[in-house]
Order: structure tokens, then sequence, then C-alpha cells
């Protein structure tokens, strides 16, 4: 698939218009692996982590999309989603180019339950320092205090999970997926030193940056009440065990 990915692309450029899963969207070629893997090959595109947020449709269901980039998993999720009543997607992409394509194809898809969010979320409110790599938007991360980088650099209002969502009147969770380069503990680990159990999610999937994190932040998700559902390439999936 890779090496039939490599010759497709020889024959693209810019931008690409397409119908993904079920909506129109605007893709880019350059700047994104993400938009690339979805682009070209979009049946491989996490398909057990979005085949797990998408069982939790139902009336009021919420998924929240931490490091949402153009949004796929919020698009994909929405597809389930859109047949219920009351539901929510907040989708949270700080990257200031990366937010923008967002935005445009959400608004060629006014009638989906998505939100987007474009802040960037983390132990404190304040402003962060978010650093992107020269080939890919998606590896973006943010810098530490006194860390120096080469490279496109922006300032970025940061929130925390707990304030975002108090903020948006939000006092469920059914999905989480997070995705922020190594930033996950983060943003998780205040939200799960402090949320109420109503709060916690069903499911979490997370990107398994384990040699990036200062804690076990696997281990200390399953204090919480979470067993291993499954862990894919990229992601370890989690679920809630109902006491």
């Amino acid at each position: 698939m890779f090496i039939l990915r490599r010759f497709a692309a020889l024959g693209v450029s810019g931008k690409v218009d397409i119908e993904l899963f079920g909506f129109p969207m605007r893709l880019h070629k350059e700047g994104n692996l993400s938009e690339k893997r979805a682009l070209y090959a979009p049946q491989f595109f996490d398909f057990k982590e979005r085949q797990a947020l998408a069982s939790l449709a139902k009336d009021n269901a919420v998924f929240i999309d931490i490091g949402a980039n153009i949004a796929l998993y919020s698009f994909s999720i929405a597809a389930a989603f859109k047949n219920f009543k009351n539901t929510r997607i907040l989708a949270i992409e700080p990257h200031p180019i990366v937010s923008r394509r967002l935005a445009y194809n959400l608004s060629i898809n006014p009638d989906l339950p998505i939100e987007p969010i474009f802040v960037g979320l983390g132990t404190r409110d304040g402003i962060m320092k978010l650093f992107t790599p020269d080939n890919n938007f998606g590896e973006s991360r943010f810098l530490e205090e006194g860390e120096a980088a080469s490279g496109e650099v922006s300032e970025i209002r940061v929130r925390t999970l707990i304030g975002l969502l108090k903020d948006k009147n939000i006092n469920r969770l059914d999905g989480m997926k997070i995705d922020i380069e190594g930033y996950e503990e983060a943003v998780l680990i205040p939200f799960l030193e402090q949320a109420p159990q109503e709060l916690l999610p069903q499911i979490i999937v997370i990107e398994n940056n384990h040699t990036k994190w200062k804690r076990d932040l696997l281990a200390l998700i399953k204090t919480k009440g979470y067993v291993g559902r499954s862990i894919t390439r990229m992601n370890v999936i989690l679920e809630k065990v109902q006491s």
C-alpha cells in the first residue's frame, strides 16, 4: 500500500477535493502526513480506533478529539453521531494553518455536530510556544519552558481540559481521542486527578508515546477503572469498566 501510495502521489499536486466518510472534504498533499494517509488510503486510517469510538453513538453522546489535526477522527465519528439527537463533537486543534484547513472543511459541512476549538490544552491556562517541524504539521509540539527550536514557532493560547469542558457546559464524555506528540500526560494527569467519575469517558484512544512520557500514563489511566481493549500500530484503546 505504501509503495502504491507513492506512485499515486505523482499525479496529484496541491489540494484535492474528495468525499471522505460520506462528506465532501478538501485534503492537501503537502505538509501534513495525516491528510496524505487519508487521501491515498483512507481504509487504513486508524480503522479499529474509529470503529470503537463510533460505537458510542447514541442520543446526547459527546466525543472530544484532542489534537484533531484536520479532524479526520471527528468527521469519521460524525458519520455515526449525526443520526442521533443532541450529540456533540469537540475538535481541539491549535495549529494556525491546520485549524484553517479544518475550518474550511467544516464550512462545507455545516450540519455536522462538530465544534472546532482552536486552542491548545495543557497544565494551566496561558500562552505556550508551538514548534512545527518543516515536513509535517501533525508533528507540531509545545516547547518546554526555556527550550529553543530551529523552525516555525507560534504562540498559542492554552487551556486546561477541565476548564474548557466547564466553559462548554459539558458534564459527560463518551469518547476521547488524544494525540499531541508526547504532551498527553500534561493534559490527562490533571484531568484524571480532578474530574468526577461521571466525566471520565467510556473509551479513550491515546497515541502510544510512552517513550516521551515522564510517568507511566497508561498505568495511571488504568487506576481510574480502565482496561486495555486493544493495541494498534500507533495507539492504545482503553475502555472504562462499568462499576
